[in-house]
């Protein structure tokens, strides 16, 4: 059964989880399983990478094609003005040009790069909503499996 915490936890990153394919597993890091997820259809698909923060992936005993419910939080470094949406390789992991417009932001910023990503509104500094920002991954995203029935 849930408690409050759980359900409030849950909830707050439900609104702004991506749903996706799981396509790859790496557990070689001993405790932390890097989780990739690939969303978007086809021609316009993204995959996200990110540590399971929770330990949920290896509770669940996730495998490679189920389809999941995931939040991934990204920190931003190299922030600049953007022109366009798009991400460097099709891929969000440490490293990865990211550029897309702020959606959104307050303790999390949801930036519409063709697929929608979280990132650490504190590491983006003074943009704003409706601006777009070009920005650099700076780590592994923090990965929180939302459960569905």
């Amino acid at each position: 059964m849930l408690d409050f915490e759980q359900l409030a936890f849950i909830e707050k990153w439900r609104r702004n989880a991506a749903r996706g394919v799981v396509v790859a597993l790496d557990g070689t890091r001993g405790q932390d399983i890097l989780i990739t997820v690939r969303v978007g259809e086809l021609g316009e698909r993204c995959d996200l990478r990110g540590r399971d923060a929770t330990g949920a992936v290896r509770k669940q005993r996730l495998a490679i094609g189920d389809r999941v419910t995931i939040a991934i939080e990204y920190a931003a470094k190299d922030v600049s003005p953007g022109m366009d949406r798009a991400v460097a390789g099709d891929l969000i992991a440490p490293g990865a040009r990211v550029e897309g417009l702020i959606a959104s932001k307050d303790e999390l910023a949801v930036v519409d790069c063709g697929t929608n990503v979280l990132v650490s509104a504190a590491t983006l500094g003074d943009a704003k909503v409706g601006d777009i920002v070009r920005f650099t991954v700076a780590d592994e995203g923090k990965a929180y499996l939302i459960p569905t029935r």
